[in-house]
């Protein structure tokens, strides 16, 4: 006999009346969602006080444009463009040469000089004992000290001659004053140069370096307390360190070297340097770098990443996870932002675990799925 729909629908309501049948509560039970998969995170503890930052610009401690003390042709260039030199090492020869003719000259004037002062040494003493014996008369002597007197003259005029001379056949030979990185020679070989007039190149010292900025004046206060604590260095009360350009942190820690004393009246702020070592070369004078100021007493405290954390009319609050794996709604203050975490002043602690991830499916005491932030299951 064929069953209607109709009857079909009363057999089922009066199956159900009786408590059902085996397969349809199985079918039930078979609906249930699994919990929800959500992110962990463990709380943390880490300094709470973000570092002050600034702009600051790299500086050079010490520039020197080269030129020519003597007149004459650049005959050797004796380094590599951008390379680093030594105090002391050869860059330039100019034209030699004449300034060696020039010695040679001023030398053999002393020699010359120094005879003729020889001879009037000899002549003074001679007459000074015919004088003696009132076989010559005085003015004779007068005149053989008076030939001594300019020989003895000449011959220091010839030395110091000869000393000009060597000084500037020294100064052929261009050296490097300070150490560091040189740039590109602005004349080359054969080039007529000028003594004091035409920039040869320019040597730039690159270590140590300095980074100049200015902090606004509502900070001077910490500053100048890191100034004046220990050696002054600021190193006892702040950890000076540097961001790139890339983004990525410099390995080099800084000092203070210098504070105004005064505000700048016209933007509110205070001129600052610091000094920071160099020795790879990684920072370049004229770059612009982040500067940050960390105190070396550093508040500890927990941080949560700021996804974590949820706001509504009554404030921010977090999903704890319990041991049972379900969530419950708890109510923190916040601190300071660091990054993309918030320090957490009140209502949790380090070692807890707060949902990260997955938290718009989440209500006060549900069961959850934990998974950690890693990636594993917890």
């Amino acid at each position: 006999m064929k069953v209607t729909f109709r009857k079909y629908l009363i057999l089922l309501s009066y199956m159900a009346i009786l408590g059902g049948t085996p397969a349809l509560v199985s079918a039930q039970e078979g609906t249930g969602r699994p919990p929800p998969s959500v992110t962990i995170e463990t709380v943390v503890e880490e300094p709470v006080e973000p570092p002050t930052e600034h702009i600051g610009r790299v500086e050079a401690l010490e520039a020197v444009d080269l030129r020519a003390r003597v007149p004459g042709f650049i005959e050797e260039i004796a380094f590599t463009p951008g390379s680093s030199v030594k105090a002391g090492d050869l860059l330039f020869i100019v034209e030699p040469a004449r300034y060696e003719a020039a010695v040679a000259a001023a030398r053999a004037q002393v020699a010359r000089a120094g005879a003729v002062l020889r001879q009037a040494t000899i002549s003074r003493d001679r007459n000074a004992e015919l004088v003696r014996r009132n076989t010559a008369a005085r003015a004779v002597l007068d005149d053989a000290q008076a030939a001594y007197d300019i020989a003895n003259a000449d011959v220091a005029a010839a030395e110091a001659s000869l000393s000009k001379a060597e000084l500037d056949l020294s100064y052929t030979r261009i050296t490097a004053p300070i150490s560091g990185r040189i740039g590109q020679p602005l004349l080359t070989r054969g080039n007529l140069v000028a003594s004091d007039a035409t920039v040869l190149a320019r040597l730039v010292q690159t270590d140590p370096v300095r980074v100049a900025f200015s902090v606004a004046e509502a900070d001077i206060i910490t500053v100048r307390q890191a100034q004046l604590a220990g050696s002054g260095s600021g190193r006892d009360v702040f950890r000076l360190s540097l961001k790139l350009p890339n983004g990525t942190t410099y390995g080099q820690e800084g000092t203070i070297e210098f504070l105004s004393p005064e505000v700048d009246p016209q933007t509110g702020t205070v001129a600052v340097r610091t000094i920071f070592p160099n020795p790879d070369g990684i920072l370049m004078p004229g770059q612009f770098v982040n500067l940050a100021f960390a105190s070396t007493n550093e508040k500890m405290g927990p941080v949560i990443a700021q996804w974590a954390v949820l706001q509504d009319r009554d404030g921010r609050f977090v999903y704890v996870l319990n041991e049972d794996n379900t969530v419950h709604q708890r109510r923190i203050e916040t601190g300071a932002k660091i990054g993309e975490r918030w320090a957490v002043a009140l209502g949790i602690k380090p070692g807890e675990r707060v949902v990260v991830q997955g938290t718009q499916r989440l209500s006060d005491g549900i069961a959850v799925q934990p998974v950690s932030s890693s990636g594993g299951s917890l």
